[in-house]
């Protein structure tokens, strides 16, 4: 915004920046004016502003912005320097205004493609997990396994090449396979970040294709105390649940406590009963924080226990029933509908930690540190006797300590260095009766990052490096019960160069290029037979000798030819808008060398009968893809927002497609903002219809009946096929209004309205079964 009212014209400025006292966090919008002049201008995203001729040696200004106390200062122009001024948070009393801020980026990811997701966004339905809450935004969608268990996709990638940050904590769960979800507590989230471009340089290793940082309450001073209590019921498998939050902040210190139960029985597609299909959660998190003068203080702790049924039918027992399982239009195994959760399922217990200390130690130099523990306990059951024995029983615990510090402007530079220190430990429990599928492990790493930013003009450089190194000590058990160890140390430098260029108030250009590394985890290398309805032979396990598979050894890492994922990555993206349109057009290519992935090999027998069995696969692959996000107000109470998603993926060392890449989606929301009617002082109407194509990438086809039969050989050198074809193209239709009288909030959703039929190809249970079918979801918020 230029500066209104100058008489005379010179070459300096005065320069600043002003940021939140509390948080340390830029203030975005704030006025900025000279007192008894017509000087003035707003500070930026990045709480930066520039008062552009104005040529006094000392000068007094004055800053303003709602939701904080006006603040007058008097500076003098130094050479070189760039005053901070800081501002104390009010809380007024405002009838019927709501103010929202844009959450601020962290350190080394402004020039990196990303959306974000409000607390509203969430509460809106709270029972739905991290994935298919975020499967809200283009370029994300989710992989499941049935509908309890769901895993985050970006760009195509998922698992351990995304970063889950729970509270700035790298968030430590069984992350391996595709049946194993993220533990997070949707209604404890105060709203969640997807930054859409390699991160391995701000978060660390295993962010190839992003990052999902889940914040929690900020714990703001200056607030008086509040409390929410929730309820809500879906009618698809007949669920409830309730929550409750409350907290307060004074001058100095803060606190919340909150928590939330759900229960949910078997789902239902549009023409049966999908039997197993119920979960049971509970979670608790609570906080506090003390503030005085420039320290800091935080505290956190957080859990989360939860019972996950999988699909009853997903468990056969003979070659004849496996492959009818495959081929039937519904599922082999129907029965009542009922809340009990029972074998095959996952139960799964953790807990988080974490102290956080700020010291501000000069105008725009802060030193940061964090401790971490996390405890994840993980039973998974299986259909056989005795059934109330665990078939995996794993203890994991994890620590985490990092210490960053911002330094204050230097020659224009604002950057940040740090140390982490991560050591994880997993180890089975006994008393399975079966040869454990994962080994026990110790890892251990220590990293060291700089990250820095320059602005010059309309344009940000962002430039970072960071070095790892990483060590993994293995002890499992052979087929003999013989025991094998292994040990293995890799190193890695990742780095990244941004640019931004803010082309006009209403235009933006970015782009991103970053490297990210991933060492294949525990699972990949060492993964050996039964889990869930497969069985799978990690990298290490398994030999082809002339085509003849053996899984009897086992092989050392540093005998094979495995090696590190190496990912890189460049996004850009574009963002425009208007009085009444606004577009978002993300574009990306993701070249990962070593690409870890799963694929078939065939129909193996088990104790409990014919499986398909995958092994761990490396390729060489590429991904390519498109985003594009377009906003048109019609009016100033109706909008649209319509989306689209591309992806082409390739294994191009060997010229085939790829195995569970997301297909081709678009979709169209239509709101209407009514306003106040009748006793409603608010009502919202969405309308939200989507379709998902074919997926036209999908690999070759090769009946079950024929691997059963020996009719087709496969060898690991075969190429990469499925047990059936890819799903139909299919349509959904969404529903919403929501509703505010006084302090008392709520909604109605209704999912796929139409009670369509179909499968989902991202899910590993379409072999078996239908999605569910029409859900209504009522839900109930009152705030005081």
């Amino acid at each position: 915004m230029p500066v209104q009212g100058q008489q005379q014209s010179c070459s300096c400025c005065t320069k600043g920046k002003v940021l939140d006292k509390a948080t340390n966090t830029p203030v975005a919008f704030a006025t900025v004016n000279v007192p008894n002049t017509n000087v003035y201008t707003q500070t930026k995203e990045d709480g930066s502003f520039v008062l552009t001729d104005y040529c006094p040696d000392r000068v007094s200004i004055s800053i303003n912005v709602l939701g904080y106390k006006e603040a007058n200062f008097t500076t003098t122009r130094q050479a070189g320097e760039i005053p901070t001024y800081y501002l104390e948070e009010t809380v007024a009393s405002l009838d019927e205004v709501t103010v929202k801020a844009e959450a601020a980026k962290e350190k080394g990811t402004e020039t990196i493609a990303q959306s974000r997701l409000s607390k509203d966004d969430i509460l809106s339905n709270s029972t739905q997990s991290l994935a298919v809450s975020l499967s809200k935004l283009e370029g994300v969608t989710f992989a499941s396994t049935g509908t309890n268990v769901q895993l985050p996709i970006i760009h195509g990638l998922s698992g351990n090449r995304i970063l889950v940050l729970n509270n700035d904590i790298k968030h430590a769960f069984q992350n391996w396979g595709s049946d194993h979800a993220p533990e997070i507590d949707m209604n404890a989230a105060n709203g969640i970040t997807v930054i859409k471009g390699a991160a391995g340089v701000r978060f660390g290793p295993e962010a190839l294709s992003g990052a999902i940082l889940v914040e929690p309450n900020p714990l703001a001073l200056y607030n008086p105390f509040y409390g929410r209590v929730g309820a809500g019921y879906q009618t698809n498998g007949r669920g409830y649940n309730a929550n409750a939050e409350i907290g307060a902040g004074g001058e100095h210190f803060s606190y919340f406590a909150n928590g939330s139960y759900a229960r949910i029985g078997d789902r239902k597609a549009p023409d049966y009963n999908l039997s197993n299909t119920g979960k049971e959660e509970t979670a608790f998190s609570l906080g506090a924080r003390y503030n005085i003068d420039a320290w800091d203080f935080k505290v956190y702790y957080s859990y989360i226990d939860q019972d996950l049924g999988l699909l009853r039918s997903s468990v056969t027992r003979s070659p004849d029933l496996f492959i009818n399982s495959i081929n039937a239009d519904e599922p082999i195994i129907i029965n009542p509908f009922t809340y009990d959760v029972k074998e095959p399922n996952q139960t799964t217990e953790h807990q988080l930690a974490k102290v956080g200390i700020d010291w501000r130690y000069s105008d725009g130099g802060k030193l940061h540190f964090h401790a971490g523990i996390q405890q994840n306990r993980r039973n998974e059951f299986d259909v056989r006797r005795p059934e109330e024995i665990p078939i995996i029983n794993l203890d994991l615990v994890t620590y985490e300590y990092q210490l960053e510090w911002e330094h204050p402007d230097w020659k224009g530079f604002d950057g940040v260095i740090g140390v982490q220190y991560f050591n994880q430990n997993n180890d089975n429990n006994p008393g399975t009766l079966t040869t454990p599928f994962i080994p026990n492990y110790n890892t251990e790493r220590v990293s060291i990052f700089l990250i820095e930013t320059l602005e010059v003009g309309d344009d940000t450089f962002e430039a970072g490096v960071r070095f790892d190194r990483e060590t993994n000590d293995v002890r499992g058990r052979e087929t003999n019960q013989d025991i094998f160890r292994d040990n293995y140390t890799f190193t890695n430098f990742t780095a990244s160069l941004g640019y931004l260029w803010n082309i006009s108030e209403n235009s933006s250009l970015s782009t991103n290029v970053g490297s990210a590394f991933r060492t294949p985890n525990v699972a990949e290398l060492f993964s050996f037979g039964q889990q869930g309805y497969r069985s799978t032979f990690g990298l290490l396990r398994f030999s082809d000798d002339n085509g003849t598979l053996s899984t009897s050894d086992v092989v050392l890492l540093e005998d094979s030819d495995v090696d590190l994922e190496r990912g890189y990555k460049l996004t850009t993206e574009y963002r425009t808008s208007s009085e009444s349109n606004s577009h978002l057009i993300t574009g990306y290519v993701n070249y990962i060398d070593n690409f870890v992935y799963e694929r078939p090999i065939g129909v193996f027998g088990s104790i409990r009968g014919p499986q398909p069995a995958f092994i761990i696969d490396q390729a060489e692959a590429l991904f390519i893809g498109l985003d594009y996000t377009w906003k048109h107000d019609f009016s100033e109470r109706l909008s649209s927002t319509y989306g689209l998603s591309y992806l082409w993926s390739r294994n191009i060392g060997d010229d085939q497609p790829l195995i569970e890449q997301p297909p081709i989606s678009t979709n169209l929301e239509l709101q209407w903002e009514q306003g106040g009617f009748w006793i409603f002082d608010e009502s919202n109407w969405g309308v939200r219809p989507s379709y998902t194509f074919e997926q036209f990438q999908a690999p070759r086809t090769v009946t079950p009946e024929s691997l059963v039969d020996g009719t087709v050989e496969i060898t690991s050198d075969s190429e990469i096929f499925d047990f059936i074809d890819a799903p139909q193209g299919y349509f959904l239709l969404d529903l919403l209004w929501s509703f505010q009288v006084k302090n008392l909030g709520g909604s109605i959703t209704a999912q796929n309205v139409l009670n369509n039929s179909y499968r989902n190809y991202l899910n590993e249970f379409r072999y078996f079964a239908d999605e569910p079918g029409i859900n209504i979801l009522f839900s109930l918020n009152y705030s005081f």
